[in-house]
């Protein structure tokens, strides 16, 4: 077999498109992977690993590193799903959290590759590059150009650029899982607030009513024990509404058939009139994620609307209509016939506010106003 040389100037900045094509489109669980499809094969390279820092916050050294993917790997390195890779520790490691793999270097005697048992494929050496990114170093990227060969500076110079772009792209994508975790953390704070208001609006009132009248009863009056019933019957049945709102809906046969259920559950105190114009159309396999979390939005909208069309507006008939928007979105209408309000006083209600966010955070829009019904009309 010939000697391996280092990669000409046309392999790195066919490398280097390669890599930004990669990344822009990969997955954030598949970054490390796609950068070694990427790179290995296109400067002429035998195999690559990389490993990841576990480390939220703090000094990533101090923390614990992890396998996060190889390519070409000798059998005696990619045995038992990367065993030899995931258990216990090496030079380029030791170096990592001694701060002293600032820069790219040659790894003359690996001790993976060492102590690995079975084919190794001709590796014995092989080059260690950090994982750069804003907040420092995030990982190690290996790789081996087969045989005995090291790299040149210039190469080891090359390879830390790749190792900057590898860093920048898992940096991005941490930081949008964490502001995606923030999201979810402050929807569910918004929505124990909002469920915490309307049990204080509603429920303590028709409490507080129903044991006024009780007293009335306890002091002859004939027809405060009856009143008193009703009122308690209206305290279950906004109980009932608020476990439905707070409870993760089932929207496992879709959203439609999760309006419906809504539907069901108002009669017989308000009809519900539902129609879908959306055609029934599924979105393909990658969009499916997206697609329920749109889907909760839209419920979730719902509810709401629904939910203040009984309780504020005293309406009898409520109007669902989903139908797809000229842009392609899915446009969600809801109206009733109840006595209404200003449409901005509505919108501005803890209930509504929480709508409109969640609704934001997924690139939705929303409105209210009045409706030819005579109550209120929101669309999302």
């Amino acid at each position: 077999m010939s000697e391996p040389r280092p990669a000409p100037l046309a392999s790195r900045l066919n490398a280097l498109v390669a890599l930004g094509d990669r990344l822009d489109r990969a997955a954030p669980d598949r970054l490390a992977a796609e950068a070694l499809a990427a790179v290995v094969p296109e400067l002429g390279l035998r195999a690559g690993w990389v490993f990841l820092t576990d480390t939220v916050r703090g000094d990533a050294r101090e923390g614990g590193l992890s396998y996060a993917a190889g390519f070409g790997l000798p059998p005696a390195l990619a045995a038992d799903d990367g065993r030899a890779l995931r258990d216990g520790g090496c030079e380029c490691q030791a170096r990592y959290r001694r701060g002293r793999l600032e820069r790219g270097i040659n790894v003359v005697t690996c001790s993976r590759l060492a102590e690995a048992t079975g084919d190794r494929d001709g590796l014995e050496r092989h080059a260690s590059v950090p994982l750069r990114s804003s907040h420092g170093t995030i990982g190690i990227l290996n790789l081996a150009a087969g045989g005995d060969r090291t790299f040149e500076p210039d190469e080891l110079a090359f390879l830390e650029v790749v190792g900057r772009q590898l860093g920048a792209a898992v940096q991005r994508a941490r930081l949008a899982e964490a502001a995606d975790r923030a999201g979810r953390a402050q929807a569910a704070a918004e929505e124990r607030a909002r469920l915490t208001g309307e049990m204080h609006d509603a429920l303590s009132q028709l409490l507080f009513a129903a044991d006024l009248q009780l007293r009335l009863a306890s002091d002859g009056d004939a027809g405060a024990s009856e009143r008193a019933e009703r009122l308690l019957a209206d305290a279950r049945a906004e109980l009932r509404t608020l476990i439905a709102s707070a409870r993760s809906p089932d929207l496992s046969d879709g959203l439609i058939a999760a309006l419906q259920r809504l539907g069901e559950r108002m009669a017989p105190q308000v009809e519900v009139h539902l129609e879908d114009r959306t055609g029934g159309a599924r979105p393909p396999d990658d969009a499916a994620a997206a697609r329920a979390e749109r889907d909760l939005a839209l419920l979730r909208a719902a509810q709401e609307a629904v939910h203040n069309a009984v309780r504020h507006g005293e309406a009898r008939h409520v109007r669902i209509v989903l139908a797809p928007a000229p842009d392609g979105a899915t446009r969600l209408v809801v109206e009733d016939d109840g006595r209404g309000c200003d449409p901005e006083a509505a919108r501005t209600g803890p209930g509504l506010t929480g709508v409109a966010e969640r609704l934001a955070r997924l690139g939705g829009r929303f409105a209210v106003a009045r409706s030819d019904l005579g109550g209120l009309r929101l669309e999302a």
